[in-house]
């Protein structure tokens, strides 16, 4: 059987290599040709569409939804996939949330590396050999989030770390139920000197972190935030900051991006990067990788007429119209 894979928007990474990369290795699959332009299409195949941060899914034309059988979305953000496209569509649409979890994870370690141990280069030998510095054995931390980023993070940060608490109100695995809270009103913010966002944007997560939040954590607490910036308000933020000097945040996603040149350039107390957190040498080859997995299964399952065992198998990665961010 034959399959036309089209893909929606392309992202500023991505270059002729990447898509050369991608239409070879997708057509290594039995049956799919990959199109570059709507003047190619086939009306008698189905159609695999990708999609990016950028793609509009309500303008999507009809020729192509009519006959799509599955939709890949290879990001981790889906906010403007609306739930009204999701709730209409009936063919599965898989999110690429596995593919940027260990490099967005690890640029939250990175940042409380960086604060906790920057290690500097000895010219001479140190006879005092002194290094003033807090250990995160002694730190108590709070995740937003236990999705594949939270569920990193807090595997990673539980044996390094005094406490590790987790707040997710979508949460349904079997962890401790000392670690795991449904709401942040179950927390002690008070003993929390390390905050981490890594939950989705959501009607109760945006704008979680304000002026009340900010003033519940001790003075000398750090704040991350790799996930979305609509969940801070940031005027509450670089008060704070201004305020409380031993305070530090570390953002990488703003409200408004890209920011504006000179935002928060007169706080000493942040560090700020152009959402990097999930951009690594081989992500142009993972985003193929995990494109080309799916496509395969999927059409195994297709074939089968087992399509329903398929959104059981990739349950995790699937958007539905119950999706945490829908709520």
């Amino acid at each position: 059987m034959k399959y036309q894979v089209y893909r929606t928007n392309s992202s500023t990474y991505q270059d002729s290599e990447f898509f050369n990369n991608e239409k070879a290795q997708l057509e290594s699959i039995d049956g799919v040709h990959y199109i570059k332009s709507l003047t190619e299409i086939d009306d008698t195949a189905p159609f695999i569409l990708l999609s990016n941060t950028h793609t509009i899914p309500e303008e999507l034309p009809d020729i192509l939804l009519d006959k799509t059988i599955l939709m890949i979305h290879p990001n981790s953000g889906h906010e403007n996939i609306p739930k009204g496209f999701v709730k209409r569509m009936d063919f599965p649409i898989i999110l690429g949330n596995p593919i940027r979890s260990h490099a967005v994870a690890e640029y939250i370690l990175s940042c409380l590396f960086h604060k906790f141990t920057p290690i500097s280069n000895h010219q001479y030998w140190s006879h005092d050999r002194k290094w003033n510095r807090g250990l995160l054995r002694d730190q108590n931390v709070l995740i937003l989030g236990f999705g594949h980023i939270g569920k990193i993070i807090y595997r990673s940060l539980s044996v390094l770390c005094h406490k590790v608490e987790v707040v997710d109100p979508y949460h349904t695995e079997d962890i401790s139920s000392q670690d795991i809270k449904k709401d942040i009103s179950e927390v002690n913010l008070s003993k929390k000197n390390i905050v981490i966002l890594a939950t989705s944007l959501t009607s109760s997560s945006k704008g979680i972190i304000n002026q009340e939040f900010l003033k519940s954590l001790p003075n000398n607490s750090i704040l991350i935030n790799s996930a979305r910036g609509e969940m801070i308000h940031e005027e509450d933020l670089a008060l704070f900051l201004k305020k409380n000097e031993k305070f530090f945040a570390f953002l990488d996603v703003y409200t408004k991006e890209p920011f504006i040149p000179g935002y928060m350039h007169d706080i000493n107390n942040v560090n700020k990067t152009s959402h990097i957190a999930g951009v690594y040498t081989d992500l142009n080859h993972d985003i193929i990788k995990f494109e080309k997995h799916i496509i395969e299964d999927f059409i195994k399952h297709y074939e089968s007429n087992s399509v329903g065992s398929f959104q059981k198998q990739y349950a995790e990665c699937m958007l539905t119209e119950n999706s945490n961010n829908y709520k």
